[in-house]
């Protein structure tokens, strides 16, 4: 060991506080980089884990293929590998509404779509049936038992195709027959599998045994996911596909454009091949390559800032230090390389312990959160951590990159201090008088132009200390902000289930019923599904500026009294009753219903969503106000002929809740909300067979209102389960991005912290002089605070117009996939506000206080910590 290496030993030692200090911040620092790249890999494996369940790990499927053609898929270049499968109608067992979805699956879909044992065995003929979990079958039939299915097409009473896993009062099953199985095995109920009115049952499909002439569907998956597009074009092309109208033309067979290969009879596992980055639409791939730069790009500067500060203050502190060492000879190259072994020796303790504590901090957190949702899609998928060697190689690079970046500069600055500069130790400090501010002598008096000089008088300190400071402010809102934007994001591109429970009947609503539940304690909406389509006529001047390239698109215009005005043809009038209309949240207006029948009044929803080829947004079609009168029609049809009914109605309260019963707001239309009698003064007859329920989720609650609906003869749909995955998805989602928060946060305080307090430890000894020359016990602490609240308050003057940039960037950023209104991150600002001033006063107080009992001379005499 050399002397300088001895030395810069011999210093770690003595300054133990700020070594260990430093090391904290480099910890956390690394501990962010890794547990950034831990959650996104983790977050990403539960996505295509929870994807793969539902939809299957296939990239493409081809329908309807003839098993001549079947090796013209198979054995095409580029593929991984292939399964087959056939639908095979729907089955029922017994006379109630119950079906069971039956599918054909060789071993290849039985792998690929997650079919997993519960009991029994798999099958292997197609005279085998192995069953969900949840079938009712089972309730009286058990594994080796022969069942008897009635089998056919499920239609509409208008003859409509049905495939769904809800049933209606009004289907049927047509071109029945009879079909016997062999129940060979229980299954767990598969991912794509929703509700228990429609269960999955299984048989195998042996391509060997396969009708010439009848056609199966084949799954395939890509070597590499990004070519997936380009391969299934080829093979659509030899297969003979027809192309898909677009519009109402043909697009050409040899077209990309950006919404894949649009062919009929082959689909894309789009949700897969987003996760993988292979998704059809460049603007999906480019907003998750621009929000990993962004996020890397924060983090980093973030941990330049906490360690810089650390090595900066250092260095300007112990300038006499190095102005002696240069004295007697030392060249510039040793001084920085005694600083730079300082850095070394800080990272190799930091470092591994950051890694450590990057990966085995989120672990715990997942097998808590695992614990708590056991029984729920959390449990059944289970969170887990993600272990890459890329990640942990890559935040030791970065790290390591920051941390030399972060000294080399304060290593320069030390090799050039001279012996007699070093020696006065005043090179940071200016010269001379100080302006003072006349706004801080009138507010703080004396101890606040003291506090506010000595900020001024070393200005290089100042602004290292004030750039952490409005980083860690920074930070925290923009990546609040960046979470609330990816939780409203997943709502309006997935939607929501606002309802628990769905009641039907095959006759009009019974209002005794409606009583009853009304009466119910823990039933808090209930939403009659009165729902008749119209039109409106919207002047220019009331059509919103903001979306003109959609609406001259989608919206046409037509001539109104020798007007032109736009033809909003998608608008519903909803009248869910008065018990509901009651809970809505007016965000503009008041509702009364007697002026409401007297005026013809409406509530107005004035949102809607419109949908593209890999982008979806919210939007307002319209700029109508409160007292507005709206013209829209009501079509009736003589021959084809349409005839146009005239209706005028009043707007007397906005509101921006989706109705109950819808899972999102209108497709480029407008919702209206009102009385029955309002609508009957319109031209409507609320006539409802079916309403929504939204209850407190009580097991007494939701059986109460099932016993009520039974007792009038409605049948119950129950969403509770679609309802809870929904929600489960959500809580990841939450776990995720708070997590991460909270690292940025913890990263962000012990930043304030390490640099308010040490600020003030290493300004022991002009301090103390201060205190020397009269200076009263409480004037000095009010000068501290009064330095901590000038901090404080310049940080958030700059930190919060920036962080709430940055949340516009990433708004602006997510704008390519999904927009959403300018979404300001109140509640982080308001933390970042209380915080902020709270961080600070503590930072101050516990050296403040430590130095209020410590010798004035022995400080005076004192060159560093």
């Amino acid at each position: 060991m050399n002397l300088y290496t001895s030395l810069t030993f011999r210093y770690l030692k003595q300054n133990k506080k700020r070594t260990i200090v430093t090391i904290i911040g480099i910890i956390l620092s690394t501990a962010l980089i890794c547990g950034i790249g831990n959650i996104y890999n983790s977050f990403m494996d539960y996505q295509v884990r929870e994807t793969v369940k539902r939809e299957g790990d296939f990239h493409a499927t081809f329908y309807d293929v003839q098993k001549k053609d079947v090796s013209k898929i198979t054995k095409s270049a580029g593929i991984s590998k292939y399964a087959y499968s056939e639908r095979l109608d729907f089955g029922k067992y017994s006379d109630d509404n119950d079906l069971i979805d039956l599918k054909s699956y060789d071993k290849g879909a039985f792998d690929g779509f997650q079919i997993s044992l519960k009991e029994g065995k798999m099958p292997t003929n197609n005279k085998e049936i192995v069953i969900s979990e949840d079938s009712r079958i089972l309730r009286e039939k058990k594994i080796g038992d022969t069942i008897t299915l009635n089998v056919g097409k499920r239609v509409t009473k208008d003859g409509e195709d049905l495939t769904g896993y809800w049933v209606s009062d009004d289907e049927k099953l047509v071109d029945t027959r009879k079909e016997e199985y062999k129940i060979v095995g229980i299954i767990n109920k598969p991912g794509f599998e929703i509700g228990k009115q429609v269960t999955t049952g299984i048989t195998y499909l042996d391509i060997n045994n396969i009708e010439s002439k009848k056609g199966i569907n084949v799954s395939i998956s890509a070597n590499n996911p990004k070519e997936v597009y380009d391969i299934a074009s080829v093979m659509a092309k030899n297969l003979g596909l027809k192309v898909k109208k677009v519009d109402g033309e043909e697009s050409s067979p040899d077209s990309n454009n950006e919404s894949g290969v649009n062919y009929e009879n082959l689909s894309f596992n789009e949700h897969l091949l987003r996760l993988q980055s292979a998704s059809a639409y460049d603007n999906i791939n480019g907003f998750v390559d621009k929000i990993i730069i962004l996020v890397t790009s924060l983090v980093i500067i973030c941990t330049i800032a906490t360690v810089y500060n650390a090595f900066s203050i250092s260095i300007s502190e112990r300038k006499k230090q190095f102005g002696i060492l240069n004295s007697i000879g030392a060249t510039k190259r040793q001084t920085t390389k005694l600083v730079l072994t300082e850095a070394f020796i800080v990272s190799i303790i930091g470092i591994p312990i950051g890694l450590l504590a990057g990966t085995f901090a989120i672990d715990m957190v997942f097998k808590i959160v695992g614990k708590f949702y056991g029984s729920s899609m959390i449990g059944d998928l289970g969170l887990r951590v993600v272990y890459s060697p890329t990640v942990i190689i890559l935040s030791s690079v970065i790290v390591i990159i920051t941390i030399l970046i972060s000294a080399i500069l304060p290593a320069r600055q030390a090799a050039k201090i001279s012996p007699l500069e070093a020696i006065k130790n005043s090179s940071n400090l200016k010269i001379g008088k100080v302006k003072d501010s006349k706004i801080v002598r009138t507010l703080f008096k004396a101890e606040g132009v003291l506090a506010y000089k000595n900020l001024r008088r070393n200005k290089k300190k100042f602004r290292i200390t004030l750039f952490s400071l409005i980083i860690s402010v920074v930070i925290f809102i923009s990546f609040s902000g960046f979470m609330t934007l990816f939780i409203n994001a997943n709502k309006v591109q997935f939607g929501q289930v606002n309802y628990d429970l769905h009641l039907s009947s095959n006759s009009t609503m019974d209002k005794n019923l409606f009583e009853e539940l009304k009466d119910i304690d823990g039933v808090e909406r209930i939403a009659a599904a009165n729902d008749f389509g119209m039109g409106i006529y919207v002047p220019k001047n009331k059509m919103t500026k903001d979306s003109d390239d959609i609406i001259d698109e989608y919206i046409t215009t037509e001539k109104l009294n020798n007007k032109t005005v736009y033809d909003i043809q998608n608008c519903m009038t909803k009248m869910p009753g008065d018990f509901e209309i009651n809970k809505i949240n007016l965000e503009e207006g008041s509702f009364d219903k007697k002026e409401a029948i007297k005026e013809k009044g409406v509530i107005l929803v004035r949102k809607s969503y419109f949908e593209e080829p890999g982008k979806k947004y919210e939007l307002n079609l319209t700029d109508y106000k409160v007292g507005d009168t709206v013209t829209g029609y009501t079509s009736e049809y003589d021959e084809d002929k349409e005839i146009k009914k005239e209706i005028n109605f009043k707007i007397m309260a906005i509101t921006d809740d989706i109705p109950t019963g819808s899972p999102s707001y209108n497709y480029m239309g407008l919702d209206f909300i009102t009385y029955d009698e309002v609508g009957e003064k319109l031209g409507f007859t609320p006539s409802s067979n079916s309403m929504y329920i939204s209850t407190n989720r009580q097991e007494s609650t939701r059986n109460a209102v099932k016993d009520i609906a039974n007792k009038y003869g409605y049948d119950v749909t129950d969403k509770m389960e679609e309802v809870k995955e929904m929600e489960d998805t959500l809580i990841v989602m939450q776990i995720f991005v708070y997590g991460f928060v909270t690292v940025i946060s913890l990263v962000s305080v012990t930043n304030i912290v390490n640099t308010i307090s040490t600020n003030i430890n290493l300004r022991k000894r002009e301090l103390a002089i201060i205190k020397s020359i009269g200076v009263t016990p409480g004037g000095f602490n009010k000068m501290i605070y009064l330095e901590s609240l000038l901090y404080g308050a310049l940080a958030l003057l700059y930190g919060i117009p920036l962080g709430v940039g940055l949340v516009a960037l990433m708004n602006l950023i997510l704008g390519d996939v999904i927009q959403l209104g300018l979404v300001l991150p109140w509640g982080a600002i308001i933390i970042s506000v209380t915080g902020i001033f709270i961080i600070t006063f503590i930072s101050s107080y516990i050296p403040m206080k430590k130095i209020n009992k410590e010798n004035i001379i022995e400080n005076i005499r004192q060159e560093s910590i």
